[in-house]
């Protein structure tokens, strides 16, 4: 043999070892390949051989049952394997090479010899699919193509199934380095309660080593009036139920009673029948943590198992089926025997996700076109039942000699999860959480494009901005469920007045938007009127309560003089506030000659108002509690700041937050809140020992401040005081927009003074995660659009698993705000959530409260 040969020899020989198929229990594809084969090439014999050291194993055998091997040196495969084609002997009584092979001299008589290599795509040739015949016999051309397609599928299945045994093995040791290394007990037992494994966790917490347990009754850690679960436990595995988190007591080797939460499940052979079962035990103080890790390898190894394996389906040359695997005949619900011979299209049904229009035939264009073709987007499969699955797919030729093409092989997956996430994933990013309308960035494209266009001479347009009149107060007495549920029904009310073409979005807390196409001044004024009436009319009945808003509009007609978005949306806004200052609840049209003035006026109205405040000491500081979960922490008190007006009403926040914001005095607002809370804190030291941290908001404009951060520095320099006391609040989205002040502000602060920051609204951002890492905060507010339905959405779970998760691996502290309800609550301790803040854990009150609640705290 050739040094070349000798190479090639030990490449193959390799290739057939990483396989590990040699010596394999039959496997149904594999036999289906032989039977297809033999009735393909009308024979009586089909053979799929493995060609190893020193013989010849059969995978598959149709027609020689019994027989499993013969010996390389009289094996016809052997010469087969040398080939890169199909190797055919017509007659081997008169083919000098094979007429004294006991093989034709004796049993099986082979006389006809058909035998395709079967080419791994590294090159190497493991082996043959070859079909045999007691009398001389000769394919014909489509024979050999068919034998050719099957040898081709045969490797691919070969490989498929190689890299499906590497995975399963990869997950097995992944787990099994889980169970070795886990917190938890894990035991397994017989279905007779015997144990059978007994992990080092298991003596940690019971006191019995392995080999005290291993071949004993789980029963022995019962005592005498829990007997009754394990006759329970055996009832449910047996009926293939579970039993997860299962509150209960066992006895340890010293004798003493410990309380436990157990997890059983069955565990099942190949075959699916349950054997035995799986018992995971934990100290209930410290389940929670390792129980979500475990959950979370246990679906990530079933979703990897779930997910092996493409559908494969093969045409002739005029695009009618030859074949299925068994994944595409789940997918299109045809049997391969039932689908032979039929046109693609009538098996492989596909439409276009958006016209519903059919989708171009992938086997027809790559026939046409004679190359490898992709399915198009956005493609959908209907199977025979009439149900859809969003597929991605790729055809490609099946060439007779490397030239003629003689068919197509057709490969594809289930990709409706991934697509279905993609769209939810463009939907949020498009839309507003709450009602579902458009978002304000998805508005500003629509109302770009409609400026961008070219208008004809009739095309006139009206955009129109709508405020809830008196929703902070709806939001201060009946709470941040109170507001959502009323902006949800408000908005519904609002989609009544409109037109089907009209574009309608909220573009903030309180204010919507509605794009008006092709609309005149009057029939303008007449919906927003409309409009004005039925939300004004409109009671919310809310925990017996009744809550009512008025709406003021801004009105402006969008024409060809509107040259930008800013100009337009800033006409849009002071014709919103001029509607409020006439009275509210009302419509004003926007005219070009008034905008100025109504700027002016409101600008001069506002600032007045806040300097006022900010001279008279009008601002007043409440407070609202942040409360551990653990227990073992002490609180945190976040400040809040209110204006008390002439007549001893207080005005939220959101009421001059936005104009303060809007105006550029939340500095000044930022810096008297810190110097009122640090001088009452002063005062009152002594008498707050039991809160740990009092947090301060900080905006946006006080980050990007020069004057600010000099102000705020000389205030610490100069105060005799424990900065580290003090956290501040600072929200994601202005982090973002300044990130780089923003990280110079926190460093600075951190190591000049201690000071600690907050993180707020973190989740809110497109891209929260990606700047985490560099940036020093200690705390994680979750935004509380994640936490208010956070018991009914597993998308929100799932998101608030991922920050606490990412928390941990930070080395930040959580907080999850909104919370106004004890099962909210309880789901966010199972979470690992570290501080919860919200109405059900304390409402807003003046600070000076807070030096009574000092017993309750240390209690």
């Amino acid at each position: 043999m050739s040094k070349t040969k000798q190479t090639d020899e030990k490449q193959r020989l390799a290739k057939l070892q990483e396989l590990m198929v040699l010596d394999s229990v039959p496997e149904p594809l594999f036999d289906e390949i032989t039977q297809f084969a033999s009735q393909a090439c009308n024979v009586p014999i089909a053979l799929i051989s493995l060609v190893d050291l020193n013989r010849q194993w059969f995978k598959a055998n149709t027609g020689l049952e019994g027989a499993t091997e013969t010996p390389r040196d009289i094996s016809f495969c052997t010469h087969a394997i040398e080939k890169t084609e199909l190797m055919e002997i017509p007659d081997a009584t008169e083919d000098i090479r094979f007429k004294d092979n006991p093989l034709v001299t004796g049993e099986p008589h082979i006389r006809f010899y058909a035998g395709m290599p079967i080419r791994m795509p590294d090159g190497s040739n493991i082996g043959t699919l070859c079909v045999i015949d007691r009398k001389a016999n000769k394919l014909n051309i489509e024979q050999k193509n068919v034998l050719s397609r099957l040898a081709s599928i045969t490797a691919k299945a070969l490989s498929f199934r190689a890299d499906a045994i590497h995975e399963i093995d990869r997950h097995a040791t992944q787990l099994n380095s889980v169970i070795d290394t886990s917190a938890d007990a894990i035991i397994t037992k017989t279905l007779d309660g015997i144990i059978t494994t007994w992990n080092d966790s298991a003596e940690r917490i019971f006191g019995y080593a392995a080999t005290d347990m291993i071949g004993t009754p789980i029963t022995r850690l019962f005592p005498e009036d829990r007997l009754y679960e394990e006759e329970h436990f055996i009832s449910k595995i047996k009926n293939d139920e579970c039993i997860e988190h299962y509150e209960t007591q066992r006895i340890t080797k010293s004798g003493s009673l410990i309380d436990i939460s157990v997890s059983l499940s069955p565990i099942k052979d190949i075959n699916g029948k349950i054997y035995a079962v799986s018992k995971i035990a934990r100290d209930i103080t410290e389940i929670k943590a390792l129980q979500d890790a475990i959950a979370d390898e246990h679906r990530k190894l079933k979703v990897t198992l779930d997910s092996i394996g493409d559908g494969v389906i093969t045409t002739d040359a005029s695009g009618h089926v030859e074949y299925l695997n068994p994944i595409a005949e789940a997918l299109t619900k045809w049997q391969s025997h039932q689908a032979r011979g039929k046109p693609l299209t009538e098996v492989f049904k596909i439409i276009n996700e958006h016209t519903r229009m059919p989708a171009k035939n992938p086997v027809e264009r790559c026939l046409n076109e004679n190359r490898i073709v992709n399915l198009e987007a956005g493609t959908i499969l209907v199977d025979r039942l009439g149900n859809e699955y969003a597929i991605e797919d790729s055809a490609a030729p099946i060439r007779n000699n490397g030239i003629d093409v003689s068919g197509v092989v057709l490969v594809f997956h289930d990709a409706t999860f991934k697509r279905q996430m993609a769209n939810e994933i463009t939907y949020r990013a498009t839309h507003d959480h709450l009602t579902g309308l458009l978002n304000r960035g998805e508005f500003e494209k629509h109302i770009s494009q409609l400026i961008q266009t070219k208008q004809g001479v009739n095309d006139t347009h009206a955009l129109m901005f709508i405020d809830l009149d008196q929703f902070k107060i709806i939001n201060d007495s009946g709470g941040h469920a109170a507001g959502d549920a009323l902006l949800l029904q408000v908005s519904k009310v609002i989609g009544t007045c409109i037109r089907t073409t009209d574009i309608f979005a909220r573009i903030g807390g309180d204010e919507f938007a509605i794009i008006l196409p092709k609309c005149g001044v009057e029939k303008s004024l007449s919906i927003a009127n409309k409009i004005c009436k039925v939300v004004s009319d409109y009671r919310l009945i809310y925990e017996d309560q009744k809550f009512r808003v008025g709406a003021s509009i801004g009105l402006v007609m969008i024409d060809s003089s509107w040259k930008t978005l800013s100009d337009l949306l800033k006409a849009a806004d002071n014709a919103c506030y001029a509607a409020k200052s006439d009275g509210r609840n009302r419509v004003h049209l926007h005219h070009q000659e008034d905008s100025a003035i109504i700027a002016r006026l409101d600008e001069a109205l506002w600032a007045r108002r806040i300097e006022v405040a900010l001279e008279e000491n009008q601002f007043r500081l409440y407070f609202q509690l942040i409360q551990p979960m653990d227990g073992k922490q002490l609180a945190h008190a976040e400040v809040l700041v209110r204006i008390e007006d002439e007549d001893n009403q207080l005005i939220n926040p959101g009421q001059f937050i936005p104009a303060a914001e809007r105006f550029n005095m939340m500095p000044k607002i930022d810096l008297w809140v810190i110097k009122e809370t640090v001088q009452w804190i002063k005062c009152h030291e002594n008498d707050l020992r039991s809160i740990d941290i009092v947090s301060i908001n900080l905006s946006g404009q006080s980050l990007n401040d020069t004057e600010f951060y000099q102000a705020i520095s000389r205030l610490m320099k100069s105060e005799a005081f424990d900065w580290s006391k003090l956290c501040f609040e600072i929200t994601e989205t202005a982090t973002i927009t300044n990130i780089s002040n923003a990280t110079q502000f926190i460093h600075d602060m951190k190591k000049n003074f201690s000071v600690q920051f907050s993180l707020d609204d973190f989740g809110s951002g497109v891209s929260s995660f990606g700047y985490l890492k560099n940036l020093p905060v200690d705390f994680l507010k979750i935004d509380g659009q994640f936490i208010k339905d956070l018991a009914d959405n597993e998308i929100s779970q799932a998101t608030v698993k991922c920050i606490v998760e990412v928390a941990k691996v930070t080395n930040k502290k959580t907080i999850a705000e909104w919370v106004d309800n004890q099962a909210v609550q309880s789901l966010l301790q199972s979470m690992g959530v570290d501080y919860v803040q919200g109405f059900s854990i304390h409402r807003p009150s003046p600070i000076d409260e807070l030096l009574g609640i000092k017993a309750k705290q240390v209690s």
